[in-house]
């Protein structure tokens, strides 16, 4: 099955065939082999990538998921075939308006506020920074916009799905 991935701007199509307790996967002309076990369900894991190990703390949020591999915190989204297509048609037929809330993937403590009030955002750029598990992270815009408000100030400490800019 294919499976579609989009990580910091970049998507990179996953075909997933089962074999007994593994995975093959093709990544472009990369062929490799998985084994993924849950080590604390639902969030600490073991992965074996070509007999390497990895472990990995996985926050799901529905189509999209935080993972912190090696000290180093990625946001991705994942959607089957069906979903893309799907997705693709709606994206075509409204366009990207009204308003949307910038909240935290995790707990944690803001280090800093980029933005402020009325200024204009591009998609990627950095929002908001967020200390959580002793890294900081750069919380980014989704869409372009104008920031509406800022939610929380430098210091705070935020809880997981807590507002931190309105943008509009």
């Amino acid at each position: 099955m294919k499976y579609y991935v989009d990580v910091a701007g970049r998507t990179f199509e996953l075909d997933l065939q089962e074999d007994g307790e593994r995975l093959r996967v093709q990544i472009g002309d990369q062929h490799l082999t998985l084994d993924l076990r849950a080590v604390t369900p639902p969030s600490l894991y073991s992965l074996l990538i070509d007999n390497r190990s990895y472990e990995i703390f996985v926050e799901a949020r529905g189509s999209a998921y935080d993972l912190l591999i090696n000290g180093e915190l990625f946001h991705l989204t994942v959607q089957d075939e069906w979903t893309r297509r799907l997705a693709n048609i709606q994206r075509k037929t409204r366009l990207e308006t009204g308003e949307i809330a910038v909240t935290a993937p995790m707990p944690g403590a803001v280090v800093s506020v980029e933005v402020v009030p009325g200024q204009e955002v591009q998609p990627g750029q950095g929002l908001v920074i967020l200390s959580a598990m002793k890294m900081e992270n750069e919380i980014r815009a989704p869409r372009a916009g104008r920031v509406k408000s800022v939610e929380v100030q430098a210091g705070q400490s935020v809880e997981q799905g807590r507002t931190l800019i309105v943008l509009e």
